[in-house]
């Protein structure tokens, strides 16, 4: 009796196509995830930056207001626009 040969299978190449693919797919969207990181520091950096400076801003603001509401320079202005305290009576308290 003479005994048919079996046919020989040949491997799939489907399971070796996809594993390359999601090989691909995996580095791609780790690269992209990257990039964001990168490019978020870079905003934050910028950011930190633009706080120093508006935070450099407000402290000198500040020290410029306190110098424009100071007694002694109030006291020297109006002695140049000829005001005085009030006299007795001037001043009204209202109820």
């Amino acid at each position: 009796m003479n005994r048919r040969p079996s046919p020989v299978k040949h491997p799939s190449r489907l399971v070796p196509a996809l594993l390359a693919l999601a090989i691909v797919a995996t580095g791609f969207a780790t690269l992209m995830v990257r990039l964001e990181v990168t490019e978020e520091g870079y905003q934050l950096s910028t950011l930190r930056s633009e706080l120093l400076a508006e935070q450099e801003k407000n402290r000198r603001l500040k020290l410029e207001a306190a110098e424009l509401q100071s007694h002694q320079r109030l006291r020297a202005l109006a002695a140049r626009y000829g005001l005085e305290p009030p006299r007795r009576g001037q001043v009204v308290t209202v109820r």
